[in-house]
Parts: structure tokens; sequence; C-alpha cells
């Protein structure tokens, strides 16, 4: 268990940047088309976000503030209670761009529950961050797999992240595991559900491991945290969500609830925008952020397992952006394999 107010120091650096760039945010919340100008190059630019706490806050001020420092426009972020509620405004033209997961993007652009709608609009730019996401348990709980939650009340649906349902159904599913099998509970977001947990209201929430909140609770709760691991029958899990991956976490200082080889899921998180930027002012975006990874890696642990070259994936599901095609055929980095895979989900 981490002692309370301990947090890594590049998480801690980061939250740093990451609390400054939403208050230059307050009061600045941008209408259609005020984010950049085709005339005058970019005028602002907004980074949509989930709430403070999460991994994708951070990482928001981290993009923030190069695109900032290199690009010389005012960048801000604006959090949102969930990506659920932000991609319709990408969608729309709205807003500059949003941190999504491969799930709430795919889903979105395809217009598959929980969207009555398809989203097609939603480009991607490129991946920022890989999520591992897990249920998260009371250590004194006696809970260690997926198989344990049966009876259980558990978070499965967020009403701000609405698509991680499909995510969440599907990790119960390796343990032979319904909603029906639990008590199902439905919550606001992360942080509601968070504090159901630390009150003792729920017995297991999803979660990215090591986000702020998470160590927040394990610094909280008398013995921590402890996150589950998969259940038995694996399979169903890639069955259900395209584009999720299951990895082994091994326990380390730095990632409390860890306790032997932990098998979670793994969920890339995109930076997206809409056919509504132009491409010129989507090469420059990703070409700066491409350009600054080796520092952003060295500064945001979230992004600290991602390389350069993964930062262009060829399994997307949804399109690149066309700034982004050319930015990554410069730097050597578009495949024949990522040309067939965005004919493909183009033609879809």
């Amino acid at each position: 268990m981490n002692a309370p107010g301990k947090f890594p120091p590049m998480l801690a650096r980061a939250a740093v940047w990451a609390a400054f760039a939403v208050l230059c945010a307050c009061g600045q919340a941008p209408g259609p088309g005020t984010d950049t100008s085709a005339a005058g190059g970019f005028r602002e630019l907004t980074i949509a976000s989930n709430p403070a706490g999460t991994h994708v806050f951070t990482v928001a001020g981290g993009l923030a503030r190069v695109l900032q420092e290199d690009l010389g426009v005012r960048a801000t972020i604006r959090p949102f209670s969930g990506s659920s509620v932000y991609l319709p405004m990408l969608h729309r033209g709205e807003i500059a761009l949003g941190l999504n997961t491969g799930i709430d993007s795919y889903v979105a652009y395809r217009g598959l529950p929980p969207y009555e709608n398809a989203m097609p609009n939603l480009r991607l730019l490129g991946m920022m961050f890989p999520l591992r996401i897990m249920y998260m348990v009371r250590a004194d709980s006696g809970l260690r797999s997926i198989e344990d939650l049966r009876g259980q009340r558990v978070a499965v649906t967020f009403r701000a992240n609405a698509a991680l349902e499909q995510l969440h159904r599907g990790i119960l599913a390796t343990g032979g595991l319904t909603v029906d099998d639990v008590e199902s509970m439905t919550v606001a977001g992360l942080p509601e559900a968070m504090r159901m947990l630390t009150e003792g209201r729920a017995d297991a929430v999803p979660t990215g491991m090591n986000t702020a909140l998470s160590l927040q609770v394990d610094s909280t709760l008398p013995g921590g945290i402890r996150y589950l691991t998969m259940g038995q029958d694996e399979a169903r899990l890639s069955e259900t969500m395209p584009g999720v991956r299951i990895v082994t976490v091994l326990p380390d200082e730095t990632t409390p609830g860890v306790e032997g080889p932990t098998r979670v899921s793994w969920v890339p998180d995109y930076l997206n925008t809409g056919i509504h930027m132009s491409d010129d002012e989507a090469y420059r975006i990703i070409r700066t952020i491409h350009e600054s990874w080796e520092e952003l890696r060295s500064t945001y642990v979230q992004m600290s397992t991602t390389t350069a070259e993964a930062v262009a994936p060829a399994d997307n599901l949804h399109p690149y952006h066309p700034g982004a095609v050319r930015y990554f055929r410069e730097a050597g980095l578009w495949t024949e394999a990522h040309e067939a895979n965005q004919a493909r989900v183009l033609g879809e």
C-alpha cells in the first residue's frame, strides 16, 4: 500500500501540468469553429479528456504542453465526465481533439450500442498509450479472480463511458459470469465508482491500473487494494471485444494491488479528431507529438511503454485522418498493412 499522499514522481510532475492546463481552460469552453482557424492557422486547440485523476486527463496535459510550446498556440484541456459525452462533439467538429479508447472509437464510428447513430466523421491521429483495465477490490476482501465475483456488488455500467460496459461484460465472461450472476451496478463515472468501493458500497470496480484515483483509494483503504486476475476462459474477451488484448502484469514498486502475475485487459487509447480538421492542421499536430515522443515517454509514465513506432498502429478499427496518413508516410511508418487496413475500415 502506498503511504497517504505519495505518488510516483513522473505521475506527480504530469499532474502538475495537467492541473495548470485545466485551470487555463476554465471559462474557455469553445463552441463550434473556435478551436482552429483555416485562414490564420491555429488559434486555439482544446483537448477533451476524462476527469482529473485519470490517465486520460494526465496525458491530455502532456499533449497540451508540447502543442502549446512547439506550435505556439493556446492548448487547453477540457475535462468531461467521460468520453461518451464528448465523442459526438468530435463528430460534429465542435472540439478539436479528444482522447478515446479503441473500444469507444470503434462503436461510435460504427454506430453500435450504446450509440444510436454512427459517427463517420471521427478520424484517428495516433495511439497515445495503453490502458490496462481490470476489476479492483479491497485487499482484505478475499476476492482474487473474476470467478470470485459471483454474487458480489459489481460496477458494470458507467453512464459517462457507456461503451466500456461491453468490456466489463467481456471481462466477467472470462469467469463464466454474466450480469445476472452479480449484483450489477450503474454509476455516473469512475470517481463515483471509486467512492463506492472506498465507502464499502461496492465490492469491485473496473479501472485503469495506476491511475491517480486508484492510488488514492489504495492509500485510503486499510490494507490497500487488489486487482483481480482474468477468468479461466480468456478467449471470451477477444471474441466479444475487437482490438482488446490480455497481458500479464507483474508486481513492481509502482503498481499497488498486484501480488503476483495478474492477467488484465490491454486497451489502446487514441488521439482522435474529425474530418472538419484540415489536412495541414492534422499533419502538424501528429508531427509535433511524434517528434516529441521520447520526451513525452520520459515524463509521463502512462506513455512510457509506447514506442514511437507504436503511435501508428495498423490494426485500428476506425480510419486515420488524411493529415496523419501524410505524416506517417513521410516518417516511414506507413506500410502496406496500414494501407490495407485504412481501405478496409473506410469501405465497411
